[in-house]
């Protein structure tokens, strides 16, 4: 009976002075990984730059609508008729991206099939596909590359000026800088129906 309770206090006194290394060293890591993550979190205090992009998602019409029934009340209609036709542009030019990619799919499948069995070469493969690119694609005209790019500096001044005027909250500045944006609108949806008449060619 003894020596089983020497045994037992043996254990007792081993287990004892474990038990705090143990739980240090699975607190250790806890600590390193929460130290991580605070680290981590100071990196989204930076500036972020906002892309001037195409699309609207639900929320985004929805200001644009509130907005515009507070500030210019008349252009409501034109403004919820402009979101509507951006979104059938942007659906039909999606569908049309989709049907393009199968049909370079199958074209580029095809082309393989001819290499492998030796009825072109890789070189005549490239010629080809290059030759379908440039049917299916088009190539942009010879100074239409700067016309965009002098278009994406109008709309990054005008969303720059909206930006402001909602920062301020001054009526007068987002009154005023409300019709400039929905003509900006006007203007990418021309576009999106000149890249979708020639995607449909």
């Amino acid at each position: 009976m003894k020596q089983w309770k020497t045994g037992w206090m043996a254990t007792a006194l081993v287990v004892g002075l474990a038990m705090p290394g143990s739980v240090l060293a699975v607190q250790q890591p806890l600590v390193q990984a929460n130290n991580v993550t605070l680290a981590h979190g100071d990196h989204g205090k930076g500036q972020v730059k906002m892309r001037y992009g195409m699309h609207m998602g639900a929320h985004q019409r929805m200001y644009m609508t509130l907005l515009a029934e507070k500030y210019t009340p008349n252009s409501v209609g034109e403004w919820q008729s402009v979101m509507k036709e951006r979104e059938r542009l942007l659906e039909q030019l999606r569908s049309a991206r989709e049907t393009a990619s199968e049909e370079k799919s199958k074209m580029r499948d095809q082309l393989r099939e001819k290499v492998k069995s030796g009825e072109i070469s890789s070189e005549q493969m490239e010629q080809q596909y290059k030759e379908w690119k440039e049917k299916n694609r088009g190539t942009v005209p010879s100074g239409e590359k700067e016309n965009r790019e002098a278009q994406r500096e109008k709309f990054k001044q005008v969303h720059e000026e909206f930006d402001a005027a909602i920062a301020s909250g001054d009526a007068a500045k987002i009154k005023a800088a409300l019709p400039k944006l929905l003509e900006q609108m006007k203007a990418k949806n021309d576009r999106l129906a000149k890249r979708l008449a020639e995607k449909q060619k």
